[in-house]
């Protein structure tokens, strides 16, 4: 049972590596963030008496295509010359999408969201935009 857990493993570690490189801080950040993101809205449409699971499953479905997209850039860098600069851009750009979406979700549940860190976003999204 051990090595079928361990060749499991390894075989989603080594698809996911290939699907979106090394798993460095701009995917680790989009995966939080998109994990954190469902997690709210979740307990944003409990809060609001809105909870439906074909919407929960439209959520996870476009977290799926994020995924896809990145997967998409990071193939294309290979293509072009393996230097991680679209992939990190779309990460970046997914990451931005989902941080709002947190905001968006706390604030709607009526939780106070500190000034900072909506400017902070703001700057990651006005980065992006430049790129």
């Amino acid at each position: 049972m051990e090595n079928i857990i361990k060749t499991v493993g390894s075989v989603m570690l080594t698809t996911i590596t290939f699907l979106f490189g090394k798993i460095d801080i701009a995917i680790q950040v989009l995966l939080f963030c998109i994990v954190v993101d469902y997690i709210t809205g979740m307990i944003k449409a409990y809060v609001v008496g809105e909870l439906d699971s074909k919407i929960g499953l439209k959520g996870i479905l476009k977290k799926v295509g994020y995924l896809t997209i990145v997967a998409l850039a990071y193939q294309i860098d290979r293509l072009t010359g393996n230097t991680d600069i679209i992939r990190t851009a779309v990460s970046y750009f997914f990451v931005v999408n989902e941080a709002l979406s947190i905001l968006e979700n706390w604030g709607k549940i009526g939780l106070p969201i500190p000034e900072v860190l909506i400017n902070k976003i703001e700057q990651l999204k006005e980065k992006e935009g430049k790129k």
